[in-house]
């Protein structure tokens, strides 16, 4: 059974902190901390989502995304491409080709699994394929100078005009597919 307890530890690991570091960002001591996941109170729920962004539904109970907001990296993935100069080989056709190669390497998760539509022992591989399509969709976005949260937001918004929910509700047809009386 997992409790709020064990769902600390997994967030813990998620953020790839140490109890101590964990302890100084919620102004506890290690000891404090230690003994306050153990049974946490309200308060601690309430400062560790505040403090970590975490969704309270899933720190609580379970269910839903782990975090409420969690930014991308941009900084730490640029500086990673700079530190080695390859800025220079990053144009906007190289990265889309290499977008383009991630994602066939995501789907080669699914390849041959039969009836496993969710390839469940292949998570890890599917977690750095993943990964790697987000990077390189950030260097992609930096490549054209765009902003990432305003391109979402503006897609989401014309998609919100073409799939209104009261047509495509439980409805996986494309947009143009939509009768009047849909």
């Amino acid at each position: 059974m997992t409790t709020t307890y064990t769902r600390i530890l997994d967030i813990r690991k998620q953020l790839q902190l140490s109890p101590s570091e964990m302890a100084e960002k919620l102004g506890l001591s290690e000891q404090d901390y230690l003994i306050g996941i153990e049974f946490p109170s309200a308060s601690l729920i309430e400062q560790l989502c505040s403090v970590f962004g975490l969704s309270h539904q899933y720190l609580t109970e379970g269910v839903g995304p782990m975090f409420t907001e969690r930014p991308l990296p941009i900084a730490e993935i640029l500086a990673f491409r700079d530190a080695r100069n390859w800025k220079q080989f990053h144009t906007p056709k190289d990265l889309s080709i290499s977008l383009s190669l991630e994602a066939a390497e995501l789907l080669e998760c699914f390849q041959w699994s039969g009836s496993d539509v969710e390839a469940k022992s292949k998570q890890a591989q599917m977690e750095e394929e993943l990964a790697d399509i987000l990077i390189y969709s950030v260097l992609f976005a930096d490549a054209i100078g765009v902003d990432i949260p305003t391109i979402i937001h503006n897609k989401l918004k014309k998609n919100g005009e073409k799939y209104a929910v009261a047509k495509a509700f439980g409805n996986a047809k494309k947009y143009t597919e939509f009768s009047e009386t849909d």
